[in-house]
């Protein structure tokens, strides 16, 4: 089944803009309710109980099911070479998404990293 080309960039945007905004809320939510070091698995439990007690903790998950409801359809359509290679767009909204609403320092050496990972994978396209 071949697919028209708008459809791959709408899935593979489905996949960019779902993981990414999954893994901010994600982290977000995983920093407020686990800032208790995990030592014994009664601490773990902890953990889970204030894990599933927070609402981002839902609202990640359901993003991370859309994104891997895109990365399903649009493994349908395209081939894997072409899906996985442009997903790499995700390195630098997480990279971004980390230092400007996460307030996490990224390091220059993070970002040379994040945009040589990045820039390699578009190379895949040529």
């Amino acid at each position: 089944m071949t697919a028209s080309v708008s459809v791959v960039i709408a899935l593979i945007a489905g996949i960019v803009v779902f993981g990414t905004v999954g893994d901010l809320i994600l982290s977000r939510t995983m920093k407020q309710v686990g800032k208790d070091e995990l030592r014994t698995w009664r601490d773990a439990l902890r953990l889970a109980g204030r894990t599933l007690g927070a609402p981002g903790f839902y609202l990640g998950v359901a993003c991370m099911a859309g994104a891997f409801a895109s990365l399903l359809a649009a493994l349908s359509v395209a081939p894997v070479s072409l899906v996985e290679p442009a997903t790499a767009l995700s390195f630098v909204l997480n990279t971004l998404g980390a230092q400007f609403l996460l307030k996490e320092r990224v390091s220059p050496t993070r970002w040379i990293g994040t945009l040589l990972v990045t820039g390699g994978a578009y190379l895949l396209f040529f």
